[in-house]
């Protein structure tokens, strides 16, 4: 009989607490306590309190073959670090085994959508099969040929980081979100707004590009706390100017070199394609484009079109939403930095 041997590695608190595939900021989720509570505990208790989740897991994990036959699944071992930087998600291994019927050659994967998205890839005896796979949560992989070429489609790798991209903006992304926000509230202009959108999807490609690439790489802690505090700068200089100038066009590219590294970090942490690298990071960009794009279609739709023009939309509008708008980020910043 052949043996199936299945490692995965995982933020284990994450998936015992369920936050969900919803939630970037783990503290967003109605699940934060409990998600805080596991990550302080030492290497032996949370053991513990993952025997009392193991069914849910293995329940919640469907590997099938060709003929849709389902793969039962034992855990062998679980590794999960000691309690390091309580701010920083640990890695937990799991290894599961399982025993495969006579002359399978193909398995699908799939696991719960409350785990969220999946990188799945694939070895025979320890050889790759050039199978890599970023799978949105809930869905399920193509079979994975363990006798001949694993031939992925173009297309499937870009359609599912462009959901990946997307998501990290709407929902996700309220930073981002915001920042968009603070481009359009100067002046709800096509050709001002195409400027200011342009400039940053330029600048955040690169620091994207050289982010998943490794070429680049800056903490997380030095990265947030500029995201927000570049919300703020925005939001100020609305409210000391009424047009476009080339200043803030420079300080827009600048901030998207800010806001690209932290794309990079997502990236990171869902993972890319190492078989369509280029794919995956053409598709992931143009999520986040499309969902940048629906905020300042919202914004144009909602207020734009309709007060954009009036002499009172400064004064009345653009100001006090600016004003708002950079509390946030000055909150934001000091959450990151000092609280």
């Amino acid at each position: 009989a052949q043996e199936l041997q299945v490692e995965l590695l995982v933020n284990l608190e994450s998936l015992m607490a369920e936050i969900g595939p919803l939630h970037d900021d783990t503290k967003e989720s109605e699940n934060s306590a409990l998600y805080e509570s596991l990550r302080a505990m030492d290497t032996e208790s949370l053991l513990q309190r993952f025997s009392e989740f193991q069914p849910r897991l293995l329940s919640n994990i469907d590997i099938t073959d060709a003929n849709t036959d389902e793969i039962t699944l034992d855990i062998e071992s679980v590794s999960i670090p000691a309690v390091g930087n309580i701010e920083q998600p640990r890695d937990t291994t799991i290894i599961l085994t399982g025993t495969l019927p006579e002359n399978t050659n193909a398995l699908q994967w799939r696991w719960d959508e409350i785990f969220g998205e999946v990188i799945v890839r694939a070895n025979k005896n320890a050889q790759p099969l050039d199978y890599a796979a970023l799978l949105s949560p809930g869905q399920q992989s193509d079979l994975i040929q363990f006798n001949q070429a694993n031939e992925q489609s173009t297309w499937r790798v870009i359609a599912n980081y462009i959901v990946v991209g997307f998501e990290h903006i709407l929902p996700k992304g309220l930073d981002h979100i915001l920042f968009v926000v603070g481009l359009f509230l100067l002046t709800p202009k096509w050709r001002p707004l195409a400027i200011q959108v342009t400039t940053f999807t330029i600048a955040h490609s690169i620091t994207l590009a050289l982010g998943a690439s490794n070429i680049l790489n800056i903490a997380p802690e030095i990265v947030e706390p500029l995201i927000a505090l570049s919300i703020v700068f925005v939001c100020v200089e609305n409210l000391f100017t009424k047009s476009l100038s080339r200043w803030r066009i420079l300080m827009v590219f600048l901030f998207g070199l800010l806001h690209g590294l932290g794309f990079a970090s997502v990236l990171e942490t869902v993972g890319l394609d190492n078989v369509a690298f280029i794919t995956a990071l053409l598709g992931f960009n143009i999520g986040v484009e499309l969902g940048q794009l629906t905020v300042v279609l919202i914004c144009m739709l909602a207020v734009g079109i309709w007060f954009g023009k009036n002499a009172l939309y400064t004064p009345r509008f653009s100001r006090p939403a600016s004003i708002v708008v950079g509390l946030i980020g000055l909150y934001w910043f000091a959450e990151r930095t000092v609280l």
